[in-house]
């Protein structure tokens, strides 16, 4: 099944690195720069629904450490390919997904706490594509449903978005 995830906010999902001192994280990006949400971050996200909906097809669906493999596969979403084609041969315009948020640690005196500052990168808001091969459609369709918010910062305000399946 296809789907596409629309984020109406900024979003972070941190590729491990970061900038030196200009940047403590960066968003994970492809192999031309350009942002995407790895398939086993929205497979994480997805598990974490269904054993609320219906533990008992987790193991089925997601596979465990022993000797179950999973029946599932997900897809990197992505940015359609026209668009993210259009943004490899125009480079400049790449710098355009990209911003910086920044947040310090307030102490109880309310005063902001020596060395606390934080910046990270984030990218503006957009809708990425993916697929996900499964056998039980239903069920991983209202997993979708009942994701709302997807990485770093998400109970702060940053990563809001819808996922359709598109049918």
């Amino acid at each position: 099944m296809k789907y596409n995830i629309t984020f109406y906010d900024f979003w972070h999902l941190s590729s491990g690195a970061s900038a030196g001192p200009s940047m403590d994280s960066l968003v994970v990006k492809d192999s031309d720069g350009l942002p995407y949400l790895p398939g086993k971050t929205l497979k994480g996200l997805v598990k974490e629904m269904v054993e609320l909906l219906d533990n008992s097809k987790v193991k089925e669906i997601f596979g465990d450490k022993g000797s179950n493999i999973a029946s599932s596969y997900f897809s990197n979403a992505t940015l359609d390919e026209d668009t993210a084609n259009y943004l490899i041969n125009n480079p400049i315009l790449k710098k355009h997904l990209f911003d910086k948020v920044t947040s310090t640690q307030i102490g109880e005196n309310g005063i902001a706490v020596d060395k606390s500052l934080r910046e990270i990168e984030v990218v503006v808001p957009l809708l990425l594509s993916g697929t996900i091969e499964c056998e039980d459609e239903e069920l991983i369709t209202q997993a979708l449903g009942m994701i709302k918010q997807i990485g770093l910062n998400r109970n702060r305000g940053l990563g809001r978005c819808k996922i359709e399946v598109i049918k």
